[in-house]
């Protein structure tokens, strides 16, 4: 009996034994996994490119999304003369132009004048003369519509009968043409800036339901085949606006420019250059760099790979000088990024 306990005991401290030195393996195991963190850096450098000016079309647009809607919704009315037979159609059903709707009970239908969705009815039982209480409530869906927010600085230049283009979420690689048919006259106000709805038409082609969401965009301004530079390519000085010419000797030269519209990219040139030039431009690129440091005593670090992802500014500080001034030209340094508005 003496010999069982004793074995017994020895089993047990050597379980205990296994058991902590797993917990402490476990322990350290986790600790080095948090010591172990990855961090990134970021930094950005800039350098002067240079690029040719250029000849662009520039749109000026305005876009916006939304709902799409029925143009209008009416209740059609039954025949006063006919008694009601039976009905053809459910609510909530689309029918085609020309589909029978409901039946009378001399063999005549009440049709679809449109290609329509039912929303609801009230007709009498069958067997009964039809009254001008019964209808049939429909939403148009041949002819659709949805609203765009106008800005109070834009509204200027948005005019009934202009064109829009809408793209409708669920329809794919098709666009449909509407035209604005309607400028609210009452705008609503919020302390940003009042807004003003539009609403744009547009044509089903019988592939978009009441209800489906899309975008619409309306071009307000365009420049066909202008004089052009990248935005990052404008600068200030005061309320002057000058680009960087490189002239033939390689020296720069800072030349006033008047601007026109822009767009994401481009600006329009009025005046200033004639489209052969060679100007500098400030290119920004921001470096992303990936490091493991170790909090454990041996210090030191690990670098990971760097990734670089490259984009474009419009601030000259801080570069180096470089060619010429001319006499008539906006003097002092490179400074300031190109207005947002152009």
């Amino acid at each position: 009996m003496k010999i069982k306990k004793n074995n017994k005991k020895k089993v047990i401290i050597i379980c205990s034994f296994v058991a902590i030195a797993l917990i402490v393996a476990i322990a350290f195991l986790i600790n080095i996994s948090k010591s172990n963190k990855e961090e990134t850096n970021t930094s950005s450098t800039t350098k002067l490119v240079e690029t040719q000016v250029s000849t662009q079309t520039i749109q000026k647009t305005l876009t916006a999304s939304g709902e799409i809607k029925t143009s209008s919704e009416e209740s059609l009315s039954l025949t006063t003369t006919k008694y009601f037979s039976t009905m053809c159609v459910e609510e909530g059903d689309s029918v085609l132009e020309g589909e029978n709707l409901l039946k009378f009970t001399d063999g005549t239908y009440l049709t679809a004048p449109y290609d329509l969705v039912v929303e609801s009815y009230s007709v009498p039982t069958s067997g009964s003369i039809c009254t001008s209480s019964n209808y049939i409530k429909v939403q148009n869906a041949k002819t659709l519509n949805m609203k765009l927010s106008i800005n109070e600085s834009e509204i200027a230049l948005v005019k009934a009968g202009q064109n829009a283009t809408i793209t409708v979420n669920a329809v794919e690689n098709k666009t449909y043409t509407g035209t604005i048919t309607k400028i609210d006259s009452i705008g609503t106000y919020s302390t940003s800036g009042s807004t003003f709805s539009a609403t744009i038409e547009f044509e089903n082609d019988g592939n978009i339901k009441i209800g489906m969401s899309a975008s619409c965009t309306v071009v307000l301004e365009e420049a066909t085949d202008c004089i052009a530079v990248p935005i990052s390519a404008i600068q200030t000085n005061g309320s002057t606006k000058y680009v960087i010419v490189v002239k033939d000797n390689g020296e720069t030269e800072n030349v006033t420019v008047e601007t026109g519209i822009s767009n994401d990219s481009y600006v329009q040139i009025l005046s200033g250059l004639d489209g052969n030039e060679t100007i500098k431009m400030l290119e920004i690129t921001s470096n992303a760099e990936r490091s493991y440091t170790s909090n454990s005593s041996s210090g030191g670090g690990m670098n990971g790979n760097r990734r670089n992802s490259s984009g474009q500014g419009g601030n000259f500080d801080g570069m180096p000088g470089g060619g010429s001034q001319g006499g008539s030209r906006p003097s002092g340094g490179m400074q300031g990024a190109a207005p947002g508005g152009m």
